[in-house]
Parts: C-alpha cells; structure tokens; sequence
C-alpha cells in the first residue's frame, strides 16, 4: 500500500482474528513493524508470520499482570473483545467483571503503557476500537 509507517511500531490487541487481523494486515502494508497481540498464542504467531511482524501472546483479562508495563509502541490498537448476550437476571456477575476487566481496564493500562514512548517520540496515535454492540445492546 504505502510506506506511510514506515519505522513505527504498532501494537494490535485482538490481532489474530476477526478485525483485529485485518488492521493488523493493513498497518504492516503500510509499512509498520506489527505487533500482533492476542490471547491465542498460536494464531499471534501465524498471523504475525504471514504480516512479517511478532506475536506477543498476552492474557488482557489479567489486568494485574498489565500494571507495571511499558510499550515501545507508535500506534497502540485496542481491538480485542469479548460479548455475552443474555438476560441481564441471567448474566453471571463474574463473566460482566470479565468484560470489565478486557474491554475496559485492559485498553486503559496498554494507553497508559503506550504513552510515556509516544510522548517521547513526539508522535503515536491510540485507537480504540468497539463493535456495534458499543452503540446498541441485543435484546
């Protein structure tokens, strides 16, 4: 496509699959070095081998684990996700701290991770991505 990031580094969170894969595709076409971040080790890595970038195997819901990091990242997508439909007296107290801790807590620790290096730099940009279900709920 086009050299337009050529020389950034970009972090993709949910990049094995699904849209998180296709941004991932893209950015490296447009010349970043990707980081294909994603909780199936095994997907990380065919996907980052097919986009000439890295997997980094990472669990987003162990937040705690996510507290101290530092990223030498350009461009920081925050892709990954999770749903649950159901009745709201039928949804596990448990899985709605889950999507908490992925959809909410994870993005703001990897911003947080993110910036210290973009400010640095002078330059990055933060993404957060968000299905349909972010504007209007299932039934």
């Amino acid at each position: 496509m086009t050299d337009a990031l050529a020389g950034r580094k970009a972090v993709v969170t949910g990049g094995a699959s699904g849209i998180g894969a296709a941004i991932a595709t893209r950015l490296a076409a447009d010349g970043a070095h990707v980081v294909v971040a994603d909780l199936n080790e095994e997907a990380a890595r065919a996907h980052a081998s097919e986009i000439g970038g890295e997997a980094w195997a990472v669990d987003l819901s162990d937040t705690r684990g996510l507290e101290d990091l530092r990223l030498d990242a350009d461009v920081l997508v925050n892709c990954a996700g999770i749903q649950q439909v159901s009745p709201i007296e039928e949804f596990a107290p448990e899985r709605f701290r889950l999507i908490l801790r992925i959809m909410l807590e994870a993005p703001f620790l990897l911003v947080r991770a993110a910036l210290p290096h973009m400010y640095e730099r002078g330059w990055g940009r933060v993404v957060n991505v968000s299905s349909v279900h972010g504007l209007v709920a299932s039934p």
